[in-house]
């Protein structure tokens, strides 16, 4: 599909790379909903969180995500739960310490974008941290993907108590969120942020 990158995102990677790893006695849990082939989900497995959530609504998407780790060879794929169901569904007072959202705001129709504020609000952890990718930023029509901004992400979250701990709106552009078949430069017109937030 045109979501698939055919491994880790570029940017998350990257920001990985300047962390230490999660200690294993942490317990730290994660989600990355819209997983895909959950490529990400392993790479914050193997970075240290005890257990990741993989969500996609669509039932072949988590079929070609179970494949995918059973065919990675990690030693942790099996602390990735790949699970079928609707994000705005979640409840029970479920949550993470980590949200990793990397073009799933960019795939929901517009009309749900506070209802995915209001439920990354419900779902992060007091003390966690929700890790957005703005991608893809520049001017387009329609969608998906939609248009993202750094001040449209911010005009969802603020109002739900969010905080920008931290942006990255200069990211190199070896760092920024492509497939591997788009040209480096491609990031010029579909430009990529990186967000850090916390609960205020």
């Amino acid at each position: 599909t045109r979501f698939d990158v055919a491994g880790p995102s570029l940017t998350l990677s990257a920001e990985l790379r300047t962390r230490p790893p999660v200690e294993a006695s942490s317990g730290l849990t994660a989600l990355v909903p819209g997983c895909g082939r959950a490529y990400d989900a392993l790479a914050l497995v193997e970075h240290g969180y005890t257990a990741v959530v993989a969500l996609d609504l669509s039932p072949s998407a988590c079929e070609a995500a179970r494949e995918e780790l059973k065919s990675s060879g990690s030693a942790v794929a099996d602390h990735v739960e790949v699970r079928c169901g609707d994000f705005f569904a979640i409840e029970g007072g479920e949550t993470f310490d980590m949200i990793w959202d990397c073009t799933f705001l960019c795939a929901i129709d517009p009309s749900v974008r506070e209802r995915w504020a209001e439920q990354m609000r419900s779902l992060l952890a007091p003390r966690g941290e929700l890790l957005t990718c703005v991608f893809p930023i520049g001017d387009r029509e329609g969608g998906p993907p939609y248009a993202m901004s750094v001040p449209l992400v911010r005009s969802l979250l603020e109002p739900c108590g969010f905080h920008a701990a931290a942006v990255r709106d200069d990211l190199p552009l070896e760092e920024q969120h492509r497939r591997p078949g788009d040209e480096l430069n491609s990031v010029l017109t579909r430009g990529t942020a990186l967000i850090s937030w916390r609960q205020a």
